[in-house]
């Protein structure tokens, strides 16, 4: 969504500054900035083992390629109904830009067949996907491009102009107008995905906020408990935490020259809330009358669909 994929901001005029922007940049590994025990993923984690399965169920469902910290299977969790919904069908993950050559092996050991690209025309050039020849790759994005306002909010980030509660309120409006504003393409992404034959993912920058979106609603109509599908969801935190914490770290070093840089604006946009995700669901209660209505009304999945859904989704 809106973290961490804009262009360099051209307000660094002096080229001393240019270089000490670069200095600070290469030297901000060493920069520990310590997530937020409410942002950290550990608590989701335990909260999913609770209510999703074991943990050795969960752990399996990680896919630890290299250059990938998101990527992940959405199978093995629990429905309302008993069911489990099925592994090795349906992948989420961060982008694959550095996908390495050497684990392409790896990847199609996985038979994924299509990749999903949920990014806009600005995120991607430059960070295009590096996938195997035999992997078929569609272009699906969420949100229109909207390249000048993403420069100009990364602008108002690093000059102090967004508070904490700005950037979380600018964040939940984008989880509710996925499903209001941008309904008819999440429908379609949706469809494409659900009807495929063979295994797909789907990813967007961080496999965060768009992904986390699109998973939560899969997820729904194959009857995950709500539960289940935020505690899934805020395992972004846990698998993303070395991420988080590097930007956090460049962002206190960044200090030195936006001394108005607002660290905890920063820290909402590299991380995830749920508030995030029940602005999604709160946006269907209050648009659509509720999970069931948006998915058979808006969606277009009716009953008799939705079951031979369950059933090729669900063991």
């Amino acid at each position: 969504m809106i973290s961490g994929n804009y262009k360099k901001p051209s307000a660094l005029k002096s080229s001393a500054s240019i270089r000490l922007f670069i200095i600070l940049a290469g030297i901000s590994f060493s920069c520990k900035v310590a997530v937020p025990a409410e942002h950290d993923g550990k608590s989701a984690y335990q909260d999913l083992l609770q209510h999703g399965g074991d943990s050795a169920t969960v752990a399996s469902r990680y896919i630890g390629l290299e250059n990938t910290v998101n990527f992940r299977d959405l199978g093995g969790l629990k429905t309302r109904d008993g069911r489990t919904v099925r592994k090795g069908l349906i992948y989420r993950s961060d982008n694959l830009a550095k996908l390495e050559d050497d684990d392409f092996g790896r990847f199609n050991a996985l038979r994924i067949a299509t990749v999903y690209d949920l990014r806009t025309d600005h995120e991607i050039a430059g960070k295009e996907d590096h996938l195997p020849a035999n992997v078929h790759y569609l272009h699906t994005p969420v949100v229109q491009d909207n390249a000048g306002e993403i420069k100009g909010l990364r602008k108002r980030v690093l000059n102090g102009e967004i508070s904490e509660q700005e950037a979380k309120d600018m964040t939940a409006k984008f989880y509710a107008d996925a499903v209001t504003v941008h309904v008819a393409a999440v429908k379609d992404i949706l469809k494409q995905i659900i009807n495929a034959d063979q295994p797909v993912l789907y990813h967007c920058s961080a496999g965060k906020d768009r992904t986390g979106i699109v998973s939560a609603l899969i997820l729904s109509i194959v009857n995950v408990d709500r539960q289940i599908i935020v505690d899934d969801y805020m395992l972004s935190n846990y698998y993303r935490r070395a991420r988080a914490e590097k930007k956090l770290g460049k962002a206190k070093l960044g200090r030195v020259i936006k001394p108005k840089l607002n660290m905890k604006a920063i820290e909402v946009l590299s991380t995830v809330d749920e508030s995030f995700i029940n602005a999604t669901f709160n946006a269907i209660d209050s648009t659509y009358g509720g999970i069931e209505p948006f998915i058979e009304k808006e969606l277009g999945i009716d009953k008799a669909a939705r079951k031979a859904l369950v059933e090729k989704f669900t063991e």
